[in-house]
C-alpha cells in the first residue's frame, strides 16, 4: 500500500525537516539510539538534543520512577 502525501505538504517541509521528523520518531520509539538519531538528521548530539527539546520530546528513556529511585 502506496501513501502520497499532498504536493503542498511536500514543497512546503524540507529534506532536512523530514529527516529531523524521522530522527525524532524513531529515537522516541526506541527504534533507533539517541546517536544514531543525531546522525540521521544531520545534527551534533549536542544539536540533536536542542532539538528534542524544542519538540518538547525527552532525551533520555528514563522514566520518573527511575528518577525518582536514584535520589
Amino acid at each position: 500500500m502506496e501513501h502520497k502525501a499532498p504536493k503542498a505538504l511536500i514543497d512546503d517541509i524540507s529534506e532536512k525537516e523530514l529527516k529531523l521528523c524521522l530522527a525524532i520518531m524513531l529515537y522516541r520509539e526506541q527504534k533507533i539510539s539517541i546517536g544514531q538519531a543525531a546522525k540521521l538528521s544531520d545534527l551534533t548530539l549536542t544539536d540533536f538534543v536542542y532539538e528534542l527539546g524544542k519538540h518538547e520530546e525527552a532525551f533520555t528513556n528514563i522514566t520518573e520512577e527511575e528518577l525518582k529511585e536514584l535520589r
